[in-house]
């Protein structure tokens, strides 16, 4: 778990030019709930707790690190004004926010990208039953990958 976060750290804090964007304009939950209500509930993984709940505007979901080196490390999920395309904004502690946007989805699996300097930033989020992985990597495939369990 460690080994994972600290990969994302280093491929995050690498100068990369990002401007923090402004805050997506959230459609009606009747579009965005039928995207990525697979992913509700609260999952647990290794020093981190993420829980993904229904809202007014779809789907939301935070992380929270609860070890002392993830202390503040949060991920919020949410939908552009088309309620289409989410996407996921994170920060980690000592590195500026990062915005992650869709890219590829199917019925229990979402791809998100964002450019960087070095390139480009995937993570991968796949249910399979009450497990959730997550994978970190680039435009030339996965790097890591983290499980979380329903509950």
């Amino acid at each position: 778990m460690l080994t994972f976060l600290v990969s994302l750290f280093t491929m995050l804090a690498a100068p990369t030019g990002l401007a923090t964007a402004p805050a997506p304009v959230v459609a009606d939950a009747a579009v965005t709930n039928r995207h990525l209500d697979w992913l509700g509930g609260t999952w647990r993984g290794n020093g981190l707790e993420m829980r993904c709940d229904p809202t007014k505007q779809g789907v939301s979901c935070s992380e929270e690190g609860t070890s002392e080196a993830m202390k503040g490390a949060k991920a919020e999920l949410a939908f552009d004004a088309m309620g289409e395309k989410a996407v996921l904004d994170i920060t980690l502690p000592a590195i500026p926010p990062s915005r992650f946007t869709e890219v590829a989805r199917d019925a229990q699996s979402v791809t998100f990208e964002m450019p960087t300097k070095a390139g480009t930033a995937r993570l991968r989020f796949t249910r399979t039953g009450d497990a959730l992985k997550v994978e970190r990597g680039t435009a030339k495939g996965w790097a890591s990958a983290m499980e979380y369990l329903r509950g």
